[in-house]
């Protein structure tokens, strides 16, 4: 009996040696519980963090910051855009694009589980107008990814179980592109009805107008239509969904989806590409951007530009324009962008001009002629009117540049003396010049311009838009390369990336290519 008695005090010892030791690492995981780590977020603030990141990191960010060198938007004259505009390892590297790469997987797991929240059977269910929101912006990130990446995984993507996704092919992506957008057109019909309540100010874009997001979602459309124009079945077609929806969108540059909420200068919320010029000084003036802008007269040659001391070229002769492919790496040496100090600049994810842009490019290959030169009246009244206005605001805030505005004058001048002779002699490739010209600045349009010049490529009409960088004669980049964080440790992609070169032979697919 003593030794029974014995083991039982020697396990109670246990048990309460046990006890504590459990209490203990209980007490001590909530001591190290970061309370600021959310584990579990409601979805209207999880779109504000997509559209910032969407805004900032890749629409207005280093995507862009590439395609303007590779369109000779802009020269890149030191360091890495030194290193792309020479076409020295930049557009190769599996590195170059990696943080963009990251950052649009981790948008679209954001509006995936945005979307999973507010479906049936999650925790807030009835919320139709925020998942119809998320389902814009989940399209509208995989668009960027495929557009730019060709063939990426997707279908395995943004789930944590699958380390290894397998690759999708960009027709399929594209399928589920407009997925999302029908869908969102469904949704945003509905209404906010779950607990967590309407979007409100966390949307930066439209504040929580659903009318608002359907306009985007149809105008998205006719973007992306005509990005698959080249394998479209039904070319007439197409083209006229495009006009019409492109009509069921924005009526004015007032609805423009646009991200405004930069502060300027010395803050932590400046416009992404004037902060990047400040920090790093990668950009000068591109000569044969400037050589397009004054054989047509045209009136921004003359508030676009300014020297390496902040001081305005109203005289585009006298502007030190660096030459494409072949420019000095140097800092502080050639002229520059004012936009490079435009730092409230908003960042554009759909435009007003850029839809009539669109009509006028669907109305010229379908032979109609009258309507394309209206559209592309409007395209270009609009477009010089709100960018030159929003960049004269801005400048003469921030530095006081003493920039000067462009008339209505002046551009209906310009319109009939200058435009309307070369669209006579060729409507469709002066649409697509004004187009570059119009996309020129600090907003991420340059991405869309990229996205037409491989476009005009699988037609054969890339003469329309002529670049100057000699190295472009085997060496324009075709595509952007995978990231490093799925070459190094996705076998599949690994496969695809190969030593990178085949940014210079394979296009897209639906710019021509099979991947």
């Amino acid at each position: 009996m003593k030794t029974k008695i014995n083991i039982s005090k020697w396990a109670f010892l246990a048990l309460g040696i046990a006890f504590l030791s459990s209490c203990s690492e209980d007490v001590m995981d909530k001591i190290n519980e970061n309370k600021d780590n959310a584990k579990d977020v409601t979805s209207k603030f999880i779109i504000t963090d997509i559209e910032t990141s969407t805004a900032f990191n890749i629409v207005g960010s280093d995507l862009s910051f590439y395609a303007s060198v590779y369109m000779e938007h802009e020269v890149g004259t030191y360091n890495q855009m030194w290193d792309a505009e020479t076409r020295n390892t930049q557009p190769t590297s599996a590195s170059t694009y990696d943080n963009s790469w990251k950052t649009l997987y981790q948008n679209l797991k954001n509006a995936k589980t945005v979307i999973a929240k507010c479906s049936t059977g999650g925790v807030e269910a009835g919320n139709q107008v925020t998942k119809g929101v998320a389902e814009v912006l989940a399209a509208y990130n995989l668009a960027i990814l495929t557009d730019l990446f060709g063939d990426v995984p997707w279908s395995q993507a943004c789930d944590l179980s699958i380390l290894q996704p397998t690759v999708d092919k960009q027709k399929d992506i594209y399928a589920a592109v407009f997925a999302y957008l029908n869908a969102a057109i469904t949704d945003l019909a509905g209404k906010d009805g779950a607990f967590s309540g309407s979007l409100g100010g966390q949307d930066l874009l439209f504040g929580g107008s659903a009318k608002a997001w359907t306009k985007f979602a149809y105008g998205l459309k006719a973007r992306y239509t005509m990005h698959l124009l080249y394998r479209s079945t039904d070319k007439t077609t197409d083209l006229n969904n495009i006009i019409t929806w492109a009509d069921k969108s924005f009526t004015s540059a007032d609805e423009d989806a646009k991200y405004a909420v930069y502060q300027g200068q010395g803050t932590a919320a400046a416009s992404p590409f004037a902060q990047f010029y400040y920090d790093r000084d990668y950009f000068s003036v591109s000569q044969s951007f400037l050589d397009k802008l004054t054989a047509r007269n045209d009136p921004r040659a003359n508030v676009l530009f300014m020297d390496a001391s902040w001081n305005l070229q109203t005289n585009p002769a006298k502007i030190y324009a660096a030459p494409n492919g072949t420019a000095d790496e140097a800092m502080d040496s050639y002229d520059l962008s004012v936009y490079s100090v435009a730092f409230k600049m908003p960042t554009n994810l759909l435009s007003y001009h850029e839809l009539q842009f669109l009509k006028a490019e669907a109305y010229a290959r379908l032979n109609d002629n009258t309507n394309a030169w209206a559209a592309l009246q409007e395209a270009i009244s609009s477009c010089i009117s709100t960018k030159i206005t929003t960049l004269v605001d801005d400048v003469n805030t921030e530095q006081d540049l003493g920039a000067t505005a462009i008339s209505d004058t002046q551009i209906q001048t310009y319109i009939t003396s200058k435009v309307k002779p070369l669209f006579d002699a060729n409507p469709l490739q002066e649409v697509m010049v004004q187009k570059y010209l119009g996309f020129y600045g600090g907003e991420g349009e340059a991405l869309e311009s990229y996205n037409d010049y491989r476009r005009l490529q699988a037609f054969g009409q890339q003469s329309f838009i002529p670049l100057s960088n000699p190295k472009n004669s085997s060496k324009f980049p075709l595509r952007y390369g995978y990231g490093t964080s799925d070459v190094t440790a996705n076998p599949n992609v690994e496969a695809l990336y190969g030593n990178g070169q085949y940014v210079y032979s394979e296009k897209v697919w639906w710019a021509g290519g099979s991947r």
